[in-house]
């Protein structure tokens, strides 16, 4: 009698009836397999648990830059283009700020700027640390690591640089387990370069002074020779802020600190122990309703 009345049902309510079976059903797995579970969740909260109290703590130092080519376009390219106009773009004299900011961050992010800096600073132990044995002074592998393989982890692991095009402002972070080294590696990383922009300044200046004394030399027309007249003070003009500019591209807002020793990038123990014991949940849970399922369930 009651397979009829089960059998008359409406298909809506047979659906509904078959949902509250399915529900109990995995209400009733777990509460068989909560043993499993509860390991799940306390392995799961011991794994988090062993990376945020054995991991090696990575520390965060930001520097604020802001470009410094408005400054010296603005005083030189008046004068160059007063002087003789069209050459004075030809030769390179005017340029715009957005020009030179956007070389200043390539030669940053550039790979030549970033190995010269490993190089130089001797990172390459540092960097790849498990691989360094520093008893013996030598890898412990047969292949080393090579320049291009610590461009790319430092470049993806360290260094950071982005820009505001609203404001004109650079960020730069980078992430290491020394927050001393962090603050002093962002540090040495805009003085080079600067150094290598006021390099390719100095032999910019040079190359059209050159140039400039070949046309003076040809010509005899009195307007001519004064143009470039003019344009050559220019080059000299700017081989002087070159020389004597420290911060030639870039210039800090907000220099790097050492960050705070209690509040590292990684690992954050907060979020580890929130993530640690709700996942062994859930993994508990989709275990228990695996191992109690039939293989006809499975398939």
């Amino acid at each position: 009698m009651l397979i009829e009345n089960r059998t008359a049902l409406p298909p809506e309510r047979q659906d509904t009836a078959d949902e509250g079976v399915d529900f109990r059903r995995v209400l009733d797995n777990v509460i068989a397999n909560r043993w499993l579970v509860i390991l799940c969740v306390v392995l799961a909260t011991a794994a988090c648990a062993a990376v945020a109290f054995l991991t090696r703590p990575v520390y965060r130092a930001t520097a604020v830059l802001t470009s410094t080519a408005a400054d010296r376009v603005e005083g030189v390219s008046s004068l160059a283009t007063s002087a003789l106009g069209g050459l004075a773009s030809n030769l390179g004299i005017g340029g715009t700020h957005d020009a030179d900011t956007e070389e200043a961050l390539a030669v940053l992010r550039s790979r030549e700027l970033t190995e010269t800096f490993i190089t130089n600073k001797k990172l390459m132990p540092e960097l790849f640390a498990r691989k360094w044995n520093a008893a013996t002074g030598r890898w412990n592998t047969d292949h080393p690591p090579t320049l291009a393989e610590a461009f790319k982890y430092f470049d993806k692991k360290v260094r950071s640089v982005s820009e505001d095009r609203k404001s004109g402002l650079i960020s730069m972070q980078i992430d290491w387990t020394n927050r001393d080294e962090a603050a002093q590696w962002a540090i040495e990383l805009v003085q080079l370069v600067n150094e290598e922009m006021r390099s390719r300044a100095i032999e910019k200046a040079d190359a059209s002074l050159h140039f400039l004394e070949e046309e003076l030399q040809k010509t005899n027309e009195v307007e001519v020779r004064n143009a470039l007249s003019h344009l050559m003070e220019t080059q000299v003009k700017k081989r002087m802020i070159a020389h004597v500019t420290r911060d030639y591209s870039l210039r800090f807002v907000d220099r790097p600190v050492s960050d705070d020793g209690e509040k590292p990038v990684w690992p954050q123990k907060a979020l580890l122990f929130s993530v640690g014991p709700v996942g062994g949940l859930v993994v508990g849970i989709m275990l228990a309703f695996l191992f109690r399922r039939t293989p006809r369930e499975r398939r």
